[in-house]
């Protein structure tokens, strides 16, 4: 017999839906009218809807898609992106290891491979992108497992169901958590043969920019070939890949303690990805004093626009340095001068650290800089080598 369907989770969905095809906010009557119900009935699911947030109301008391179906968007999204970027890194291990690899993530009480790659051979065990697979007896599954927080993994462990697939699957719930706790002290997983005989699994987990777990990496194959010789060999390359994976999601901003503090509440660099952004830096030294500006002594200033050239893009080397960039990764450059008679000094200067198939550039001249001292800001974005791990915000 068919399980009934529920009427109430279909409502709610035409409501959704209705909202979502329109490009402006709908009144309860037009919501009404579009999803085929009653005003009433419409009223009372808003209501429902608005309180966890798949719903917003406007000030005009009209309704629109609220935070809650945006972020089950952006998490759709994500997923997207990881797939997408992992799928070159899967096809080279794949090619390097003749074994099944994929990428895995967390769905509700189960995981599911979203990027996957098998070698030719003619014994293949792999599973192919959408695969679920259980949470306790798969390799995948522990690493996702001991990367939740406590409350969440305990959530999900008592609504588990211990089934016996093979001979080695573990059965016992505080044999599992302690497996767990292994596997957060190791930092990988494997599965003997404990969702499938004769399969053997080696998974390690992927981190996002906050060192939370968001999918696992894994390399799988008959346990004839998968010794424990060679999923040792395989391991510090499943962790160097996975951290390659997980740049996709760094984020990091750094102020540095050996530089002039910035002017207002912005960081000296922010890394997102495999990019750096540069805020605006000058000659300034954390001592407040400018590199090209020298008091004589009768307490005029005079301004070397080489000496603060050089200084500036210095600072710049160095500040890319904190997140393992470099001056040769500057993809785009923009320069602000006082004035257009310092060009020639500052382009000298300039051609000493970069080439003409350097970064793009883009120099202006500007009425005024924060300092009266200071004749030169510059700005850059460059490009964070692929793999370079995030570093601990100062």
């Amino acid at each position: 017999m068919a399980t009934p369907k529920n009427n109430s989770v279909i409502k709610a969905f035409q409501i959704l839906n209705a909202c979502s095809l329109s490009e402006v906010p709908l009144s309860t009557s037009e919501i009404a009218a579009a999803a085929g119900m009653t005003p009433a009935t419409v009223h009372r699911f808003l209501i429902t809807l608005e309180d966890v947030g798949a719903i917003a109301r406007t000030d005009q008391n009209c309704f629109q898609l609220g935070f809650a179906i945006a972020e089950m968007a952006r998490g759709i999204e994500k997923n997207d992106w990881l797939a997408d970027f992992a799928e070159p890194h899967v096809i080279e291990l794949v090619e390097e290891f003749q074994e099944a690899v994929g990428v895995a993530i967390l769905n509700v009480g189960s995981v599911i491979y979203i990027a996957t790659a098998e070698a030719n051979r003619s014994l293949k065990i792999g599973h192919s992108t959408d695969t679920e697979l259980p949470l306790y007896c798969s390799a995948v599954g522990k690493v996702l497992l001991a990367g939740l927080p406590t409350l969440e993994r305990e959530e999900l462990l008592h609504e588990i169901e211990l089934v016996k697939y093979a001979p080695n699957t573990l059965s016992d719930l505080a044999a599992l958590r302690q497996e767990i706790v292994n596997v957060a002290q190791k930092g990988y997983a494997v599965d003997d043969q404990e969702l499938e005989e004769g399969l053997r699994c080696l998974a390690v987990p992927i981190f996002d920019g906050n060192d939370h777990v968001i999918a696992a990496l894994s390399v799988s194959g008959p346990a004839s070939r998968m010794t424990q010789d060679r999923m040792d060999s395989y391991l510090e390359k499943m962790q160097d890949r996975a951290r390659q994976l997980g740049t996709l999601f760094y984020s990091e901003s750094k102020v540095l303690p050996d530089k002039a503090a910035p002017l207002g509440s912005f960081p000296h660099i922010k890394r997102v990805s495999d990019f750096a952004f540069v805020s605006g830096i000058s000659s300034r030294r954390s001592d407040e004093t400018f590199v090209g500006a020298r008091v004589k002594r009768n307490g005029e200033v005079e301004l070397d626009i080489k000496e603060q050239t050089r200084a500036t893009i210095e600072n710049i080397r160095d500040v890319l340095r904190s997140v393992g960039s470099s001056l040769s990764d500057i993809i785009e450059i923009e320069a602000f001068l006082m004035t257009m008679d310092d060009y020639a000094g500052f382009n000298e200067v300039y051609s000493r650290f970069f080439a003409t198939d350097g970064p793009a550039r883009t120099t202006v001249a500007v009425n005024a800089l924060p300092h009266p001292q200071q004749i030169l800001m510059m700005k850059a974005v460059a490009r964070v080598p692929q793999g370079t791990p995030k570093t601990s915000s100062l």
